[in-house]
């Protein structure tokens, strides 16, 4: 199939220096990337006969997303140079072969510390979603490029005005600085759903279907937060709701780590659909007199509804947990999996409904209703007070950094707060598990909807 691409992918096609596209959601920018890399990889043999291309992202999954794009372009393009035997394309690196040398795309998902791209050397470092990576990344990764006249070329949403994306974006675009390290693009998700000509890959009814969707985003969200996410502009009045200095304290625990056997387990989930999202499961150990911790961590995508409820299940009997919250404010999704665990004579005393959700107590028969705006104060309290420490994984932590927090004031002037981040599964099921953890040591829960 032809490929086709915007005018604006075109140009970063060509562009040879270092590039940053300041972007809204979903406008194709990681699939561009993904096929630069193959033809920079195919056309720069002569200054570069065995060259590399070190690729990361905010976590695992989408690093390797990078390289099942590019193996599929290359397979379609340059099936005859891709590795074979043990230079054949794995999740995490593929291998083109010219005149015998290896050129390779090699994905490291790099968003706890940069730590992970020490040791490497590359002409051309890609990074994904690059606004919501540490500081600490960009001193650990840049370093490969230093001896190979190496370019970097990144990508992402804006999150808020701070940090290293940020501030090359600012030196080259507001300041207009002659020397700006990047040529920058900004291209909003708006503009390229109204502009990208009507194709066998992007129909009418694609775009129609797009169009209607932003229109509900711009409704659901607050103009703040859509203009980061859809528009391409930085908002100063979004913050980080996890500080870096509090996910560095608390994330401490090697996941290798034998876990804690005595004391009582709980654990939160977050629910997965079909189409990208992930359902995960957190579990803390608590036990009076100690911190509570973190002893096990597991996430997947692609997920069918049968499949959330028996992963809950699965972990909930792994752990023996005396309480698994689950969100069933979730849609038709959420009600659906509650349902089904409460036939289930196993967990139907152990699932928790948390979201916006009246829970009786039999101690008192009081009603208590919490809001996700209470879970993740409770989370950061936790955090800040060094009551709970958590894993040091870089999935964990870049999901607690991608949280924000978003003040919206509604018409009659008062001013609520709005909490969502880009990473969040991780996050939504921790505040769970430490909410159950931390404030209902002694309650038998029972269901009543509102």
């Amino acid at each position: 199939m032809e490929l086709l691409l915007d005018d604006w992918q075109k140009e970063i096609l060509d562009y040879d220096g270092h590039i940053l596209v300041g972007k809204g959601r979903r406008i194709g920018a990681t699939y561009l990337f993904a096929v630069k890399a193959v033809e920079w990889l195919m056309t720069h043999f002569n200054t570069h006969p065995s060259s590399q291309i070190v690729c990361s992202s905010i976590n695992e999954d989408q690093a390797q997303l990078i390289i099942a794009f590019a193996t599929l372009y290359a397979q379609d393009k340059y099936k005859k140079f891709i590795g074979k035997g043990k230079n054949k394309p794995t999740l995490n690196r593929l291998v083109l072969v010219v005149n015998k040398n290896r050129r390779i795309l090699l994905a490291k998902p790099v968003g706890a510390t940069g730590d992970a791209s020490r040791g490497f050397e590359g002409q051309v470092l890609m990074v994904d979603e690059a606004a919501y990576q540490p500081e600490s990344l960009w001193v650990a990764a840049k370093p490969i490029l230093m001896t190979t006249g190496g370019k970097i070329w990144m990508w992402s949403t804006f999150k808020g005005k701070q940090g290293y994306f940020w501030d090359k974006y600012e030196d080259a675009v507001i300041k207009k600085n002659i020397k700006a390290r990047f040529k920058v693009w900004l291209k909003n998700s708006e503009e390229v759903i109204h502009n990208r000509p009507i194709s066998e890959t992007w129909t009418k009814e694609q775009r129609e279907e797009a169009i209607n969707f932003l229109e509900e985003e711009k409704n659901d969200m607050s103009a703040q937060a859509y203009a980061q996410e859809y528009m391409g502009i930085a908002s100063a009045d979004m913050k980080q709701f996890f500080s870096d200095e509090s996910i560095d304290e608390i994330c401490i625990i090697n996941p290798k780590e034998p876990p804690q056997k005595d004391g009582e387990n709980i654990m939160g989930n977050d629910l997965a659909r079909m189409g990208g999202d992930a359902f995960t499961a957190e579990v803390l150990n608590r036990k009076e007199g100690r911190k509570i911790r973190q002893i096990d961590h597991y996430s997947k995508t692609m997920l069918k509804t049968t499949d959330n409820e028996r992963l809950i299940e699965e972990f909930t009997r792994k752990w023996d947990c005396r309480y698994s919250g689950i969100d069933a404010g979730s849609g038709t999704l959420g009600v659906s999996v509650l349902d089904h665990l409460l036939e289930n004579q196993y967990m139907k005393k152990r699932v928790i409904a948390m979201n916006n959700r009246k829970i009786v107590t039999d101690r008192d028969e009081s009603k208590q209703r919490i809001f996700k705006e209470d879970l993740y104060d409770n989370l950061r309290s936790m955090m800040e007070n060094k009551e709970i420490e958590l894993f040091d994984d870089p999935d964990v932590k870049a999901s607690l950094r991608s949280i924000q927090i978003d003040l919206i004031e509604d018409a009659h002037g008062t001013t609520k707060v709005k909490i969502s981040g880009r990473f969040s599964h991780i996050a939504e099921g921790l505040i769970r598990a430490a909410w159950l953890a931390k404030k209902e040591k002694s309650k038998k829960f029972f269901i009543s909807y509102m």
